[in-house]
């Protein structure tokens, strides 16, 4: 099938990180309390679970970041993760498997959200490999340590010793040795619902004990031939926490759903339509209309909202810019505006992808004065919810153009985002010392974008997913042009993208985190001369740097060959450099499919910084309480204290970031 340019790589989509820069900005501000793991970062996230946990031994940390994410809030207070199906999902890629995304906009998903997740913080915590297995029908995860590779599962929870002896001193059995001896799992029990306590260590498979389900557990693993494993990394990284604010803008993170009852509502697109990804299950009481919500105890998602007053400009057409670290729900736009005849407009439009394409929010015709409310358009309603120009994005453009004399006497961009609340600073009775902290004076932006070169190479779509692969002999190659806006050099970048053997005639699917078959390619046989590499350089022409190369010769750690293995590697490099105008960045795949391409440019800050107010709220025994600190402008690092009376009774409700305005700003 032959599709535009254009339109095939908004399939495999290009996400572009395009820095920009505004008269004073606080940059990734956040406030944490005192020994608080740190979401944003991943490395920061897995030095304070070992804090945290005290753990000091390979065995104590890998153990430790297992418990972190259990998935029943009884074991792990207050329960950073918590199961459940069907709202971890964005387009184009499907179940959202990058690890900051999940850990800051979700905080929940299945086995094959949570397995890619553990294999990334362990690995950001120091271990020298993880690794994740689909087991049709379970992905699991496992850490290597002590020479060998340990099976523990934060999804089902549970890990399972070898031996007789000390749960706690015994090796933990890898997935490969249960595959061999499924006894290791089965002879744990005393009985079909009844675990020998000494033989686990708490928890040891909860559900499936009171089901009498450990010996389908069990036929998991040991059922070999449909066991595939991830030998590289099976989590995309391209996602980052750094944003930054401008003067007059705001960011309110929520504690809870605010307004009650407000999520985010993934759609999927079949190709020909577009609909709500959730499905309910009458037999578990779930229902999309309750939102993400734990089926367990009383966790819940949060909601939030980022509000910026435009600075006001003469021109007839402004461009405003939205970026958001967490998944947008959606936005509404606020506006006073005079049209005094009949023959003025105020049009207001949305683009995701960087001005290419323009969505049609609304138009006001005079005559008019005052207040002007309007929503980014919807693309799709259905029976829980809409589905808007903006929503499932990170970030976006408001166009607004005002014809005939036209006066705008302000404007308010205000975009509601979901998060998850167990990364948020919560005040309790008694002391609270929270330290807050900048980011660097970099930013990043998504976009999409389009390769300046496409050579041997097309796209193969089945409507909703698909992949390119290279035409004839010798490589399919794509070369993009990375520069930043107006002009600004370039610090640094990232390359990145899904690579993918297709020789077995299976692939990704999207709508499960699975996989779909597919026809093998290369066609006549075995990808014998697989090769792909990500290189970069400061000239179309080259010479190019070569950052990552292909290597289909796997190394096994533990000496243990597998011979069932998903040749499906996600990419991702940082490189630095020098004030670079522009780079280019070329990919290239023989024998092999690409069905994903990540980009990101950094440029520095070139203005002085901002004073940021932060604001707690809370309830102190039903009475409304609010703490405002002011971080000096330029401050990077900055402790303080909330005194609360011991005893007293707190609930949480928001933390808010705002910038102090200055005058002027710029557009975009």
């Amino acid at each position: 099938m032959t599709e535009p340019i254009g339109q095939r790589f908004r399939s495999a989509i290009l996400v572009l990180a395009v820095a920009t820069t505004a008269a004073g900005q606080v940059y990734s501000p956040k406030v944490l309390l005192k020994g608080q793991p740190d979401a944003s970062d991943l490395h920061s996230l897995a030095e304070g679970i070992y804090a945290q946990a005290g753990a000091h031994t390979p065995r104590q940390r890998a153990e430790a970041i297992w418990r972190f994410f259990l998935t029943d809030g009884r074991f792990v207070k207050p329960g950073f993760w918590y199961h459940i199906a069907g709202w971890a999902y964005e387009e184009p890629m499907g179940e959202v498997l990058d690890p900051l995304k999940l850990l800051n906009s979700y905080g929940f998903g299945l086995c094959y959200h949570i397995a890619p997740l553990l294999e990334s913080v362990w690995k950001a915590g120091g271990f020298e490999d993880a690794r994740v297995w689909f087991l049709t029908g379970h992905t699991v995860a496992e850490v290597f340590y002590d020479g060998a590779y340990h099976y523990y599962d934060s999804d089902m929870m549970g890990y399972n010793p070898v031996g007789r002896g000390s749960a706690k001193e015994l090796p933990v059995a890898s997935v490969h040795q249960i595959e061999q001896d499924g006894n290791i799992i089965l002879s744990k029990l005393k009985g079909p619902k009844e675990v020998d306590p000494a033989a686990v260590e708490a928890p040891w498979y909860p559900a499936d004990v009171r089901e009498a389900a450990i010996g389908d557990l069990a036929s998991l693993f040991t059922t070999t031939a449909d066991n595939w494993l991830f030998p590289f990394e099976r989590a995309p990284q391209g996602h980052s926490m750094s944003f930054e604010l401008r003067p007059g803008e705001r960011l309110i993170r929520y504690f809870e759903p605010t307004p009650a009852g407000l999520y985010y509502l993934p759609y999927k697109s079949t190709g020909g339509a577009w609909e709500e990804f959730p499905q309910e299950i009458a037999q578990y009481r779930i229902k999309t209309a309750d939102g993400p919500r734990s089926q367990k105890d009383q966790r819940s998602w949060a909601t939030g909202l980022l509000e910026y007053r435009l600075p006001m400009r003469g021109e007839t057409k402004s461009v405003f810019e939205v970026h958001s670290p967490y998944v947008i729900v959606d936005a509404q736009f606020q506006f006073d505006a005079v049209l005094s005849t009949e023959g003025q407009t105020l049009t207001v439009e949305t683009s995701t992808d960087e001005g290419r394409t323009w969505s049609h929010a609304g138009t006001l015709r005079g005559q008019h004065r005052g207040a002007w409310q309007i929503v980014p358009a919807v693309l799709t309603r259905s029976d829980h919810g809409r589905r808007t120009a903006v929503s499932g994005s990170y970030g976006y453009l408001v166009r607004v153009t005002k014809s005939g004399g036209t006066e705008w006497r302000s404007g308010l961009l205000r975009t509601r985002i979901q998060l998850n609340p167990r990364t948020l600073p919560a005040l309790a009775a008694g002391r609270n010392e929270l330290v807050y902290t900048a980011g660097p004076a970099m930013v990043r932006r998504s976009i999409m974008a389009e390769p300046s070169h496409v050579t041997n190479a097309r796209y193969v779509s089945d409507g909703a997913q698909g992949y390119w692969v290279p035409i004839a002999e010798g490589p399919g190659e794509f070369v993009f042009r990375l520069a930043g806006p107006d002009g600004a050099p370039l610090a640094g970048f990232d390359a990145g993208g899904r690579f993918l053997d297709l020789s077995s005639g299976l692939a990704p699917d999207k709508f499960t985190a699975e996989v779909r078959k597919v026809a093998p390619f290369p066609a006549n046989g075995p990808a014998t001369h697989a090769a792909a590499s990500i290189a970069w350089s400061t000239s179309p022409d080259g010479p190019y740097q070569t950052i990552w190369e292909y290597d289909p010769h796997l190394k096994w750690k533990d000496g243990i060959a597998i011979d069932r293995t998903l040749l499906w590697p996600e990419v991702d490099r940082h490189v630095k450099v020098s004030a670079a105008p522009e780079l280019y960045v070329r990919y290239r795949i023989r024998d092999l499919a690409l069905d994903y391409f990540r980009l990101a440019v950094e440029t520095p800050g070139r203005v002085a910084p901002s004073a940021l107010e932060v604001t707690h709220v809370w309830r102190e025994d039903g009475t409304a309480k609010t703490r405002n600190q002011r971080i000096p402008a330029g401050a990077s690092a900055y402790p303080y204290t909330v005194e609360i009376p011991k005893g007293a009774k707190v609930v949480n409700q928001a933390v808010i970031f705002e910038c102090a305005a200055t005058p002027g700003g710029a557009a975009r």
